[in-house]
């Protein structure tokens, strides 16, 4: 009787412990189209397709950058999803990291045609020296731009960057390439026409996995798995092809195997 109670048991554990494995809260910021906490984002679609490929299901909140950071490093929470230049060097020792990301961000610099008729003939960060550069708060483009001793001025999210550059208060406005066309389109639809933009440089994106969240590392093997399938049977391909304009995909942006 006692040995049929001990097994009854493991099995209403082992049980538990399969159901519980079926669902995950992960972190993200509000960056549309590319992540948000419903969760139909781009980047959130890969990962939810990567981790249904494993059983598992994810809900998703959104902070700020730093207090997720701080979520994930204290072990609050498994991972978030965000450009890894994010994570500062000192920081990396709270953190399970990929070598190879997920996925990039394409940064672009935004400006007016009419100012700028030859483009900016820019190569890199540091080629916007001089310029009133806009950024959003708490991004990597921040982080880049101070690397490159290029003076910023911070909006709080994409609306306020794209209405400062409409009105004139910035040159430029650096922010990922769908970010900036999304929020031209919708929010200025009859002068986004008037804006081009020039590709500053290419942002690792992946999810960030703690070190203390219990059975992290589990979860991230089944996260790389999952990445590995979709990438293969064309999944991960439809989902960029659902959020380009017309499927043309932004070719610098694909991760290892799919250039």
């Amino acid at each position: 009787m006692k040995k049929s109670i001990t097994l009854f048991t493991t099995l209403i554990f082992s049980v538990f412990l399969g159901f519980a494995d079926q669902s995950i809260e992960l972190l993200s910021s509000e960056y549309q189209p590319f992540s948000g906490e419903k969760g139909n984002t781009m980047w959130c679609d890969i990962v939810n397709s990567a981790l249904a490929k494993e059983g598992t299901t994810v809900t998703w909140k959104t902070y700020p950058i730093e207090r997720i950071k701080d979520l994930v490093a204290t072990g609050a929470n498994a991972a978030f999803l965000a450009g890894t230049l994010v994570v500062k060097d000192e920081e990396k020792s709270s953190f399970l990291m990929n070598a190879d990301p997920m996925i990039y961000l394409s940064v672009v610099a935004f400006y007016p045609e009419e100012k700028y008729p030859s483009g900016l003939g820019i190569k890199d960060a540091a080629d916007l020296k001089g310029k009133i550069v806009g950024v959003i708060q708490g991004t990597g483009s921040a982080a880049v731009l101070q690397k490159a001793n290029v003076q910023i001025d911070p909006a709080t999210d994409a609306g306020m960057l794209v209405s400062k550059l409409i009105v004139g208060r910035y040159d430029v406005a650096l922010v990922g390439d769908l970010v900036g066309l999304n929020s031209l389109r919708e929010l200025y639809p009859d002068k986004a026409g008037n804006y081009k933009y020039d590709m500053v440089y290419t942002s690792p994106i992946d999810l960030i996995f703690s070190k203390k969240f219990p059975g992290s590392a589990e979860i991230k093997a089944k996260y790389n798995s999952g990445i590995a399938k979709i990438k293969a049977d064309g999944t991960f391909m439809k989902i960029l092809k659902k959020y380009y304009p017309k499927g043309n995909v932004n070719k610098s942006i694909l991760p290892k195997g799919l250039q």
